[in-house]
């Protein structure tokens, strides 16, 4: 799951929701959606999620077995 991934980063980074939805331009309770399992970021989303992160994109994806 993605979501896992985005907390742990999030608050490695001593980063809130909200400033990763302030990074991203899309409100804080989409961050907490993607946290939480609700839903996955966007293609449009994720490169831009990395970044913000500090992550490379596949440290976001999950792995395929």
């Amino acid at each position: 799951m993605i979501g896992p991934a985005i907390k742990a980063a999030r608050l490695a980074r001593g980063l809130t929701q909200k400033a990763v939805g302030d990074a991203l331009g899309i409100n804080d309770r989409h961050v907490q959606a993607w946290e939480v399992g609700r839903r996955n970021p966007g293609r449009k989303h994720l490169a831009k999620l990395a970044e913000v992160l500090g992550l490379q994109l596949d440290d976001l994806l999950p792995r395929r077995t």
